[in-house]
């Protein structure tokens, strides 16, 4: 499949109507990432690579679902599109056209969907890299 940057070299495109949803993390591949998580999370990567970026990924968080407290190594920003999200860190609940931004480093969590599942766009300023409060650290690019 052409990637967008393949199609223009130094801009890109990308529709939340096209492209294919996955799992962030393949439960077969890597099991040791669902003891932090209590279910599968479904995204869809609209950048160029996971290496390179840009980090533009669409996410859906299934009912009631729980990720442990950890930080990402780049800044990140939330756009709530349907549903409601709490970061269990003091700022309540988020729900439809809310945005939310955590600086890189900054630990949160365990992040919690509503009882209607979540989802949000997920724009980091680098690689979505998951530092799990144990230590433990999935790096995107290792999908």
């Amino acid at each position: 499949m052409e990637s967008y940057a393949e199609r223009n070299e130094w801009r890109g495109k990308a529709s939340l109507d096209g492209g294919e949803w996955t799992t962030f993390v393949d439960p077969e591949e890597f099991p040791e990432f669902f003891t932090n998580m209590t279910d599968i999370v479904k995204v869809k990567f609209m950048g160029d690579t996971w290496e390179s970026g840009p980090w533009i990924v669409p996410n859906k968080f299934p009912p009631d679902t729980l990720a442990n407290r950890h930080a990402h190594a780049a800044d990140t920003i939330y756009v709530i599109m349907k549903g409601s999200m709490t970061f269990n860190d003091g700022t309540g609940w988020y729900a439809t056209g809310d945005v939310r931004w955590v600086r890189a480093g900054h630990t949160y969590g365990p992040e919690e969907s509503g009882p209607d599942g979540c989802e949000f766009i997920l724009i980091s300023t680098g690689p979505i890299d998951v530092q799990w409060e144990d230590g433990d650290t999935f790096q995107a690019d290792a999908r």
